[in-house]
């Protein structure tokens, strides 16, 4: 082994491959996702800290869980419910919008004397 990595152990963490081993990655029951699907569609998009204790307590009963889990449970889902509005908008309403279909980078773009325009990329 190289002298600049010993100390580096390339040990996989545990993840597949048989052998009775648990993941180091939390993988929700799916009632753990039902109720924090719907805690999201009730208005919840950010909980605070003592939310996020007590909705991992709660879940705590569905199977393991950690606070950390929760934050980011929420973190991701509101990015991802963010790109599909933006890709559902992007693709079924362009309107009065330029679409540039680009190959490479888009190095100028002609804009209509519109201030209000949307230019909508297709890479």
């Amino acid at each position: 082994m190289d002298e600049s990595l010993s100390g580096f152990s390339m040990k996989a963490r545990g993840c597949g491959g048989g052998g009775g081993n648990k993941c180091g990655r939390w993988n929700p029951t799916s009632e753990q996702v039902k109720v924090l699907t719907d805690l999201f569609r009730s208005g919840l998009r950010t909980p605070s800290t003592d939310q996020i204790q007590k909705i991992s307590t709660q879940l705590s009963f569905y199977g393991k869980i950690e606070n950390k889990n929760v934050f980011y449970w929420f973190q991701n889902h509101k990015a991802r419910e963010r790109q599909k509005r933006r890709r559902v908008y992007n693709v079924s309403d362009p309107s009065d919008d330029e679409i540039i279909h680009c190959k490479d980078k888009v190095s100028s773009i002609k804009r209509k004397s519109s201030p209000s325009i949307r230019i909508t990329y297709i890479c």
